[in-house]
């Protein structure tokens, strides 16, 4: 439970932060069977994909190393869904996946953008 808590935090911090960078959310938690995506945000012309990982301790793995390759092929997967949903061509939009990582008790984020 307290690990749910901590990452809804963590997903409130991201989406404060893409909002300072004028980015917009649109929505938060999508959720399909075989995936889920964090958050789902406007850049300017681009759809952005976020994936917020939080970690108490940075020293397990840098951001990008807890990320895995089936786990990038799910976020894809919905991402795709959701496009698809929305009527958004997946052919001819700006699409973007971003890592946003939160680590320790001082809420430092690390911001990838296009990370995969």
């Amino acid at each position: 439970m307290q690990e749910k808590v901590a990452g809804n935090k963590a997903e409130a911090l991201a989406k404060t932060f893409l909002s300072q960078h004028d980015i917009d959310t649109i929505q938060e938690n999508y959720r399909i069977d075989g995936g889920e995506v964090d958050l789902i945000a406007r850049d300017k012309n681009y759809w952005v994909f976020v994936e917020v990982k939080y970690r108490t301790n940075e020293k397990f793995a840098s951001i990008l190393e807890q990320i895995t390759p089936q786990q990038c092929r799910r976020i894809r997967y919905t991402a795709r869904h959701y496009l698809m949903t929305h009527n958004i061509d997946e052919h001819t939009s700006a699409i973007r996946f971003d890592v946003i990582g939160i680590s320790g008790s001082s809420t430092e984020i690390e911001w990838i953008k296009d990370a995969f």
